[in-house]
């Protein structure tokens, strides 16, 4: 599924309508290049789950921020991550194996730890300075509940 964003506004509106979508266990990986809009999604998901607004930030120095609304939503940066071991070390393995969703920015060094079943969001530069291209591949069981959101 491809969408034109004309700026953040939008972007955060999107995400916040997947948001309705998510269900316990879900993950969603997320690539953009760097300040290509990957907080201004997660804001808006997050915010579709019920968190407020203000507590959505970056997580690259922490690597992990936990936001609490209907569902607890762990946020994870693997940017400056070297190898899957890393993740493993932290108790990302046990965290995908629960009910909480997880969304990982920079998801390529951790692709052997994931499901199959996901959501894949890649966010591109568009054409204005804040327009964005944003890709939502939906991976296993996600490839049909994306094309019923769609509809």
């Amino acid at each position: 599924m491809h969408v034109h964003s004309l700026g953040p506004l939008q972007t955060e509106q999107l995400a916040r309508e997947l948001a309705g979508l998510l269900q316990p266990g879900d993950v969603i990986t997320l690539e953009a290049p760097l300040g290509g809009g990957k907080t201004t999604f997660v804001r808006g998901l997050a915010t579709g789950l019920g968190v407020p607004e203000e507590e959505v930030s970056s997580p690259t120095f922490v690597i992990w921020q936990i936001y609490e609304g209907r569902m607890r939503l762990h946020h994870l940066d693997a940017y400056r991550l070297r190898a899957a071991d890393e993740l493993e070390e932290i108790g990302f393995s046990e965290t995908l194996s629960g009910q909480d969703v997880v969304i990982l920015e920079w998801p390529g060094v951790a692709e052997p730890l994931l499901p199959s079943d996901r959501l894949h969001v890649r966010i591109e530069y568009g054409d204005g300075e804040e327009e964005r291209s944003l890709d939502l591949e939906g991976r296993g069981n996600w490839k049909q509940r994306l094309e019923q959101w769609q509809r």
